[in-house]
């Protein structure tokens, strides 16, 4: 009997070590089919002269991101039905891995699709700075629209950052990070920050609230005790306000909020002929997002801080 309990203790050890050894070889899978499926976007974006994403990129007035140099590694989801799909299949990944991914799905007609088609392509990433997921960006008629992967064995949207791996270089030197909704806005913040002294980086959210995970991710990646959220108007940040406050809390000692209008966002400074200058002025004049919880306009007691001229910063000058 005790043989017999033993080989059966033994047997349910073995099955629970392989079906651990086979999650993690799916795991690796799955990161391998992401980083086919990032250079397959990103080689369209180059070729594909008429590309809708290039025409945004080149609207936002960051063309250098065309550059096949570039580390941002943005990319472009061509127009049709499963040009993905039939590409990394020819690489060798099978369609159930394909499938997990995310990367496609069935259609009403019961056919394998892509699931991203003619949209820039903006790679998600995990703690690891693994490439775990996309989201996708279509400009529509009032603001951008975002399609992003669903959850899989390797990614949840909660548990993935835009932008941290691009960025590291300035993070690593003590910028602050500012979050904002748009991609095009924390390119600008990013282009400005390497005219200014690195000063900032610019993190994306794309339509999502800050979770507690990725405000972790930010916060051990970081040199600085500060993150700032851009703000429109008051009512918009009273809702960041209830929604984030308490996860950044707990990664960032001073979270501050910086306010611009609407139509003055980071991306549309940045194309003005003194636009990177007012933006720069106007990331030096950060308040406490907590200010935002009185309902007055009064602004916090006390001098506000004095603009600096990108000029008297160090690094490169505009």
């Amino acid at each position: 009997m005790d043989h017999l309990e033993a080989w059966r203790k033994a047997s349910e050890a073995n099955s629970v070590r392989e079906t651990a050894r086979l999650e993690e070889s799916r795991r690796e899978r799955l990161i391998e089919v992401h980083g086919a499926a990032a250079r397959f976007y990103r080689r369209e974006l180059l070729r594909d002269k008429h590309a809708s994403a290039r025409q945004h990129l080149e609207s936002a007035g960051v063309r250098e991101l065309l550059d096949p140099g570039s580390h941002w590694s943005v990319g472009y989801a061509p127009d049709s039905r499963a040009r993905l799909t039939n590409h990394l299949r020819s690489r060798g990944f099978d369609l159930a891995t394909v499938r997990d991914a995310g990367l496609c799905l069935l259609d009403a007609d019961g056919r394998t699709v892509d699931r991203f088609r003619n949209q820039l392509m903006l790679p998600a990433r995990n703690y690891r700075l693994q490439i775990t997921g996309f989201v996708g960006v279509r400009e529509g008629d009032k603001s951008p629209y975002y399609t992003a992967t669903l959850d899989t064995l390797i990614h949840t949207r909660s548990s993935s950052l835009l932008g941290l791996a691009e960025q590291l270089d300035l993070l690593d030197g003590e910028a602050t990070p500012i979050l904002v909704n748009d991609p095009m806005d924390a390119l600008a913040i990013e282009r400005l920050s390497r005219l200014s002294g690195g000063r900032w980086v610019g993190i994306p959210l794309c339509n999502m609230p800050l979770s507690g995970q990725q405000a972790t991710m930010l916060g051990v990646r970081t040199l600085t005790d500060t993150v700032v959220v851009l703000v429109t108007d008051r009512r918009q940040a009273r809702r960041i306000l209830s929604e984030c406050l308490p996860e950044l809390a707990g990664s960032f000692r001073r979270v501050q909020a910086v306010e611009l209008p609407s139509d003055q966002t980071p991306a549309v400074l940045a194309q003005a002929p003194d636009g990177l200058q007012r933006l720069h002025d106007a990331l030096l004049l950060t308040r406490p997002l907590s200010d935002y919880q009185s309902h007055r306009r009064e602004r916090s007691r006390g001098a506000s801080p004095t603009a600096v001229s990108i000029e008297d910063q160090p690094g490169p000058c505009l």
